[in-house]
């Protein structure tokens, strides 16, 4: 079984390779500390959103809801999301994928929680004029 899968997500890496840059509509699968894992609607396929390219605020793991919190977004497990393939590893069987910005869905699934109080030290900083 672990072989067959292993094979199947070679064939897959294989077939999206030249496909790299193209955007993709799927759903979150899954949800660890180093990112989130999405399967591709239309292939079937899976892959990681490593943390780093989930969006440009910061995003903190939450381990109890399984969930990534920003201050304008929540993903979690379930969530439609279109992504953009960076990386097929044909050899590895491995696809790497960014988060596009979906303002609509993202504004919606925000409302889920309350934004995080910033920081006193960084709030003070943004006074004056440092980041």
């Amino acid at each position: 079984m672990k072989a067959e899968r292993e094979t199947v997500d070679r064939l897959i890496a294989h077939f999206l390779a030249d496909r790299v840059g193209a955007k993709f509509d799927g759903h979150i699968s899954g949800v660890t500390r180093a990112g989130l894992f999405v399967e591709l609607d239309e292939t079937g396929a899976d892959g990681l959103i490593p943390a780093r390219y989930i969006g440009d605020e910061y995003f903190r793991f939450n381990e109890a809801s399984r969930a990534f919190v920003g201050t304008s977004a929540t993903y979690r497990l379930g969530d439609p999301v279109t992504v953009e393939l960076v990386e097929a590893a044909p050899v590895a069987g491995a696809l790497r994928f960014r988060l596009l910005r979906d303002d609509h869905a993202a504004a919606a699934r925000g409302t889920r929680h309350r934004p995080r109080r910033q920081h006193p030290v960084a709030r003070r900083a943004e006074r004056h004029g440092r980041s």
